[in-house]
């Protein structure tokens, strides 16, 4: 996809075409070059989530018509669909097989994905939308870079399909499509497949709009094309010059410079700048009046006893009755927080049988700071 120096100068200077500086860059080659870029990165994503090798590979790009298609697939299918954002929307999906989506949620389990839970329901479909915009991100982020621009990433929405039953959405059934067929191997558990689909129209705004060739700027008039009036363009002659018949001479000793000018008027005044004085820290009389006007804007007061962070299998896993370990000591100040910031510590109280906070600890104008810059 990268033109050397010589290709670029000969489309700039109009002796040479896009398609002879890059031929064989057509549609599907470029869609090949950024299914690799793509599948690399979303096999690190989902090895990630997973815990387990993943290689998502060896990209098969091809134009065909959705009854293809359905001859090619398995008629259950998991339908993920999402899309990039450049400048305008470019829709894609993908098809992932209900039997590879319960592979994955098992291993999401902390099982090993060999005797998985065929019933594919909410949580497990939600599970493999999760998974792939984890996948889709990272492939957004490899063709980002392979196109030196910035693709933003639409949610992927998931959804069950009975490819015998339904019909894919309106814009992948009239006309062709680009379909790029990916081999999907988990490590020692499955070896299958993943779609990725392209209403063919869309695909073709979006090789266009990367791939078109510069125009070549508008040739700067040369000398051969400006009309030139020889009469006004000839210079005039230059005077000839003849020595004075007595050339005056100076007397050295005679001449004297002339006196500097003396200003008129009396001398300017030269005073120092007076600053006025800083004003202490804290809240001056003068703000009163504009604080006036937010007293009554409610804040929002949470008390924070403690937090833990959990896997999504430690969160599935819970039950009536399970105890989540959190990360404060018995009898450590609990956290006040107003507006999601820190701002003081205290202790639990009972008042008139409701909890309450006694504050121990306000946390000053720097470590209220601190927290800002932090982002916490």
């Amino acid at each position: 996809m990268t033109l050397s120096q010589e290709q670029i100068n000969a489309i700039l200077e109009g002796t040479g075409t896009y398609e002879e500086a890059a031929p064989g860059l057509n549609l599907e080659t470029f869609f090949h070059q950024l299914a690799e870029k793509g599948g690399t990165a979303g096999s690190q994503a989902i090895s990630q989530a997973l815990g387990k090798s993943v290689v998502i590979s060896h990209p098969e790009v091809s134009v065909l018509g959705a009854e293809q298609l359905l001859n090619d697939t398995a008629p259950h299918q998991i339908m993920i669909q999402t899309g990039y954002e450049a400048g305008k929307s470019f829709p894609l999906l993908y098809l992932i097989k209900d039997y590879d989506v319960a592979v994955i949620f098992d291993i999401l389990m902390g099982k090993d994905g060999r005797n998985p839970d065929l019933e594919i329901g909410d949580l497990q479909i939600s599970a493999i939308g999760e998974v792939m915009n984890q996948l889709i991100g990272a492939a957004a982020t490899a063709i980002s870079g392979e196109l030196s621009t910035k693709l933003a990433m639409k949610p992927p929405a998931s959804e069950s399909l009975n490819l015998e039953q339904q019909s894919l959405p309106q814009a992948y059934v009239n006309g062709e499509l680009l379909a790029i067929r990916y081999q999907l191997t988990i490590e020692g558990v499955l070896d299958s497949e993943i779609f990725e689909l392209w209403p063919i129209e869309q695909a073709r705004a979006f090789y266009t709009q990367y791939t078109a060739p510069v125009a070549p700027p508008s040739a700067a008039p040369t000398a051969s094309t400006v009309p030139v009036n020889a009469a006004a363009q000839q210079a005039p002659p230059s005077p000839a010059y003849t020595a004075s018949p007595a050339t005056p001479h100076y007397n050295a000793a005679a001449y004297s410079a002339p006196a500097p000018a003396v200003p008129s008027g009396p001398p300017p005044s030269v005073q120092p700048v007076q600053f006025a004085p800083l004003a202490a820290p804290g809240v001056s009389p003068q703000t009163g009046g504009s604080l006036d006007r937010i007293l009554d804007i409610p804040l929002k007061v949470t008390v924070e006893l403690g937090s833990s962070r959990l896997k999504v299998k430690n969160v599935l896993e819970l039950t009536k009755g399970s105890v989540v370990e959190l990360d404060k000591l018995s009898g450590e100040p609990v956290d006040l927080l107003v507006n999601g910031r820190l701002m003081a510590r205290g202790e639990v109280v009972v008042v008139n049988e409701n909890f309450g906070v006694r504050i121990s600890e306000i946390l000053g104008p720097e470590a209220r700071l601190q927290q800002f810059s932090d982002g916490g």
